[in-house]
């Protein structure tokens, strides 16, 4: 892999710091409050300069989505590495690390979980065609690394035979329904606290297998 220039590291470097900045700002308070003023206020950086970076709001707000999206795929190939061969243990370790993900970052998955920022990302994110397709792009990397190591589990006679895709797409879509449900309630218990049921229900369902 090339090295990058000083240049394109100080670059890289200020793009990093301007979506901390920003995840905290929406985080603090939310997305329709928030603007790019207060991100430059955070990032200690001119409005300017952040236009430099971002086109609008709605851009800078999907890009902390990429960015949180690109760490849950690294949780994810972690856990598929350190299990490569045990797939219950592997599943386990990816809910496991998702949801101890999801609680540590609550203050972005509430702003995700409003009403509000539903109306907003969709009816502007999704006229930003580079930004939607940037979106689009990562969650399905996500997806197509947990399905292939899925697929694994499958060739090997661990899971039964099913689409992997949809496999995953189900397991991701469970795991995101405890987080907002936790969300509502986050007093009750730790969310990481929820992985055997969240392990159980995907792997083995509700239907009760009489011996």
């Amino acid at each position: 892999m090339q090295e990058l220039s000083r240049r394109e590291r100080e670059k890289l470097n200020r793009y990093n710091e301007i979506l901390n900045a920003a995840r905290k700002v929406f985080a603090e308070k939310g997305y329709e409050v928030a603007t790019m003023d207060d991100v430059a206020s955070a990032a200690e950086l001119s409005k300017g300069t952040i236009y430099l970076y971002f086109q609008n709001k709605s851009d800078l707000f999907a890009s902390t989505l990429e960015m949180a999206m690109e760490q849950v795929a690294t949780l994810i190939a972690e856990a598929i590495s350190k299990n490569p061969d045990d797939f219950i243990l592997g599943i386990t370790d990816i809910i496991e690390q998702q949801l101890s993900f999801c609680e540590k970052n609550m203050d972005l998955f509430k702003i995700l979980a409003s009403d509000s920022f539903h109306i907003e990302i969709h009816s502007r994110v999704g006229k930003n065609k580079e930004s939607k397709l940037r979106l689009e792009k990562t969650m399905y990397e996500n997806m197509k690394l947990l399905a292939d190591y899925i697929q694994l589990g499958i060739d090997r006679n661990v899971f039964r035979n099913v689409d992997p895709i949809d496999a995953a797409f189900a397991l991701l879509s469970l795991i995101q329904g405890f987080v907002f449900g936790w969300i509502m309630h986050p007093e009750e218990t730790r969310l990481k606290n929820k992985t055997e049921i969240v392990t159980t229900i995907f792997l083995d369902g509700l239907r009760k297998i009489d011996l």
